[in-house]
């Protein structure tokens, strides 16, 4: 590797030490996975030609999930796609009436991503993409411009909620005429699901629905068909933290949740839907548990059950469900000399830890931590980051000394 950019380098090397996963500049610490990554390619240009899929990929804290989807997020942007992320918690679920949904379909759509704008906020540009390409053939044609744009999306009058997504954008679209920035922050404001109750919409846009519990796939699905009539090959949208539902206490809360997975499933499988694509993420529990996990639904157990041939050392990256594989022991040493070389700028004379010294670390994290070295990543990251900030800060500590006080 050539020298690097320090303003990159300390922005990975915070993160990881954190324990997130860094925004940009994946590549300089990528290790193996080549199967799974492999195999989300494929779903990415599979939705690029109009297909849809569903994908799952478990792990345990710390082995990468996150990392594999910021990688996922970021193909799926250079493919062309528009690229939603968004994490669970307890005030974002895919079903509740008490705003969670729509606090995720709010964050979901306010993370919309394109080559354009890779970092979010991606809405008001696929709007007015749509909305002047429409003005030039309205133009054209001569008819008018809201007009022009009904017949355009007449086929969302079939979709629940269709009618007052094609009212909103006439709405954007005379506002964008008008240069009403009020108007248009409005129209905005519903198409991320950010309307609380129906009589401020209906006042505000003339609108008879808003999006919420009831419509929260539907409301995904028009946004999907959207985007690609603005351009855009689809929308590929991927969710973290999906063991949130799992830890729900409420059994039918978690049935709710299940069964609005459920029909992703079914869709996306079913290709009842073109140019979109899910990746959830989570821990195995979140798939596999009998009494919490998506396997106590009979229906779900069987559309992500197993390759049971992939067994005696045998893997299956292709299925449903991905569980990542432990890193093997050189991937992981090829990963600490990475981070030796990013937290250096790419120049070797900077080292802080020469090789001896790299390798009795790594001696020591594999005694230290067992299995979870290759199982968990994050533990030895984040134990060569302290131990270089140490170093960096202490030009006189001992290397040796450092490493054996590992534990």
């Amino acid at each position: 590797m050539s020298q690097l950019s320090a303003m990159q380098c300390d922005q990975v090397l915070k993160s990881l030490r954190a324990g997130v996963v860094p925004a940009d500049r994946l590549d300089l610490i990528k290790v193996g996975r080549e199967g799974e990554l492999e195999t989300l390619d494929k779903d990415i240009l599979h939705i690029a030609k109009g297909g849809s899929c569903v994908r799952f990929v478990t792990g345990n804290y710390g082995s990468g999930k996150t990392f594999i989807g910021e990688l996922t997020r970021q193909h799926g942007i250079k493919q062309g796609l528009v690229v939603a992320t968004a994490t669970l918690s307890p005030d974002k679920r895919l079903q509740a009436k008490s705003g969670e949904t729509r606090n995720l379909y709010s964050a979901l759509v306010r993370s919309f991503s394109t080559k354009a704008r890779p970092n979010g906020s991606a809405l008001i540009n696929i709007v007015e993409r749509f909305i002047l390409t429409n003005l030039r053939d309205a133009h054209v044609n001569n008819v008018p411009p809201e007009t022009h744009i009904a017949q355009r999306l007449r086929d969302f009058e079939e979709l629940a909620g269709g009618f007052d997504f094609i009212t909103v954008i006439q709405r954007y679209c005379h506002a964008l005429e008008q240069q009403d920035d009020v108007l248009k922050s409005t129209a905005l404001r519903w198409l991320r699901g950010e309307f609380t109750n129906l009589t401020d919409a209906k006042a505000a846009l003339g609108v008879r629905s808003i999006i919420d519990y009831r419509n929260f796939f539907s409301g995904l699905k028009m946004l999907c068909q959207f985007v690609r009539m603005a351009g855009y090959p689809g929308l590929l949208i991927c969710l973290d933290e999906m063991v949130a539902l799992h830890e729900l206490s409420h059994k039918q809360t978690r049935i709710n949740n299940f069964n609005e997975i459920l029909n992703i499933v079914n869709d996306c499988l079913q290709g009842q839907v073109h140019g979109m694509g899910f990746v959830f993420l989570g821990t195995p529990e979140f798939v596999y548990d009998q009494k919490k996990g998506l396997y106590s639904m009979p229906a779900l157990k069987s559309r992500l059950a197993f390759n049971r041939l992939a067994q005696a050392g045998l893997i299956d990256v292709s299925g449903p469900v991905i569980e990542l594989q432990p890193l093997q022991e050189t991937e992981m040493d090829e990963l600490l000399h990475k981070l030796r070389h990013v937290q250096a700028y790419g120049e070797a004379k900077n080292y802080l830890i020469d090789d001896m010294g790299l390798w009795q670390f790594m001696l020591q994290c594999r005694k230290i931590y067992g299995a979870q070295y290759c199982l968990n990543p994050r533990l030895a990251i984040k134990t060569l980051l302290d131990l270089l900030a140490i170093l960096q800060q202490n030009p006189n500590a001992k290397v040796a000394e450092l490493v054996s006080e590992i534990n």
